[in-house]
């Protein structure tokens, strides 16, 4: 029991030491979340708007995407990566649900584990989606962003 006690104190401890290390409390933690989930809603917003330059703004410059949709699997760099999601809205592309599965912090990056649905041209599929976003000028931006359809 003492073991347990003392596990527990340590893990207690080092969340609140990276949390003070971030800056951040947990009401900070908290709406950090909120902005995330935010972010996660205005992706699917402005994909399902068709114009993939409402896209632009969520990504980071060198931004890349990891896909069997892609090209030789991968899209590096924002002006590329939106280039592909603009093709996958050209052709009938429509996210309908995105769930966070996973949400995972430290200082100026997450980890986001999703799944999706889409409907494209009329076939509903679903997958996962592994986000990576980064803190640049105090925005949350997707710096790596993989897809994989089930």
């Amino acid at each position: 029991m003492k073991s347990l006690f003392t596990k527990l104190s340590f893990l207690l401890t080092a969340s609140f030491i990276s949390l003070a290390l971030c800056g951040q409390s947990t009401s900070g933690q908290n709406a950090q979340e909120k902005e995330i989930r935010r972010n996660v809603e205005r992706w699917q917003q402005a994909y399902n708007s068709k114009d993939g330059q409402q896209l632009a703004p969520l990504y980071t410059e060198d931004a890349v995407y990891i896909s069997s949709h892609v090209e030789g699997l991968v899209a590096e760099g924002r002006d590329k990566v939106i280039a592909n999601f603009q093709r996958g809205m050209s052709g009938g592309g429509h996210i309908d649900a995105i769930e966070i599965v996973s949400m995972d912090a430290s200082c100026d990056l997450v980890s986001l584990h999703c799944r999706y649905q889409a409907t494209n041209s009329g076939v509903t599929v679903s997958g996962r989606n592994l986000l990576v976003l980064k803190r640049v000028n105090n925005q949350w931006l997707i710096a790596r962003h993989m897809t994989v359809v089930n």
